[in-house]
């Protein structure tokens, strides 16, 4: 079975079954017969509200605060965030959409479309609006 038939069949989010496999739990993509034991008991205890309080009880507030407000987004974009976060925090001139864009184009292979450009400039004002909402 594949990840992305067993994501359909257990109901759990492809990423998990890549974190499994990074992990060592499951040996790969298909998942031998094995691993779906150990699938199975993720999915038993995944999103669990008890388990995610102990789990999330360990963070600080902030940590905690930024987790939920960045699930939904993408590698690169939690990096376009914590990137336009990081740099007005520290005060250190104009950072401009095009470096930006140059920078997740090399780390993540992410190509400098249309769509990105736009995407980047969205995060970046999302960006922004959570510093100046701290601020208040």
């Amino acid at each position: 079975m594949t990840f992305e038939d067993a994501s359909r069949k257990y109901e759990l989010p492809l990423k998990v079954f890549h974190r499994l496999r990074e992990l060592g739990l499951v040996k790969g993509d298909p998942l031998a017969d094995g691993d779906i034991h150990a699938v199975e008991i993720v999915r038993a205890v995944y999103g669990d509200r008890v388990l995610l309080r102990a789990q999330l009880a360990k963070f600080d507030r902030a940590t905690r605060e930024d987790l939920v407000r960045t699930a939904e987004l993408a590698k690169w974009e939690r990096y376009v965030i914590n990137r336009y976060r990081n740099h007005v925090t520290r005060d250190c001139g104009k950072l401009y959409v095009k470096q930006v864009a140059d920078e997740i184009k090399r780390y993540y292979g992410v190509e400098k479309t249309s769509e990105v450009i736009t995407r980047i400039y969205r995060l970046r004002k999302r960006a922004y609006n959570e510093l100046r909402r701290r601020a208040k």
